[in-house]
């Protein structure tokens, strides 16, 4: 089953349709509130609003436009952008922690090394400035397209090649600074 036909079942009054959609895509979107900056409690509080203001906008959702994913990568965007403002009205810094997505390995030290390594790049992306760490998570950690990206992101091919270029920099230049 395919989301264009998940999605036509739920616009008839199926919700078990839009629960697949939900188990289909929260991980991926569990995963980009994660990289954004947003763990725990808070990604799934913004997860669980982005799947609802899809949910009551599905009729809204335009297939020629855009593919499911993309769309709810946009609204999963918007919901953070949101939230970060909220906070930053509250004098509060959203949670930098990040979900841990290293594979178990069955060997300890290849354990330690992989969540060390991990963590100085989540810690580098995290000092990212916001476009540069969505564009770039959005296309190497997603695997979207520059296409894609330059649809949630609302602006042009050009603008997300160049912040995932100056990304790149800055995370390489950060890490070689950590040795």
């Amino acid at each position: 089953m395919d989301d264009a036909f998940l999605i036509r079942q739920t616009l008839a009054g199926n919700r078990d349709a839009f629960r697949l959609l939900v188990l289909r895509h929260e991980r991926p979107v569990f995963r980009f509130l994660g990289l954004l900056g947003f763990a725990g409690p808070a990604a799934e509080d913004l997860a669980q609003e982005a799947f609802l203001r899809a949910y009551r906008h599905l009729r809204d959702f335009d297939p020629e436009r855009a593919q499911f994913s993309t769309w709810l990568f946009t609204l999963a965007r918007n919901v953070a952008a949101n939230e970060r403002e909220r906070a930053h009205h509250r004098h509060e810094e959203p949670g930098s922690e990040l979900f841990d997505q290293a594979d178990s390995a069955p060997d300890p030290l290849e354990s330690a090394v992989a969540s060390e390594q991990q963590g100085r790049i989540a810690g580098a992306l995290g000092r990212l400035p916001e476009p540069l760490r969505a564009a770039v998570v959005l296309a190497r950690v997603e695997g979207l397209s520059v296409e894609e990206v330059a649809a949630i992101e609302g602006c042009a091919v050009g603008t997300v090649k160049s912040r995932i270029f100056r990304a790149r920099e800055l995370l390489r230049a950060a890490l070689q600074e950590e040795g």
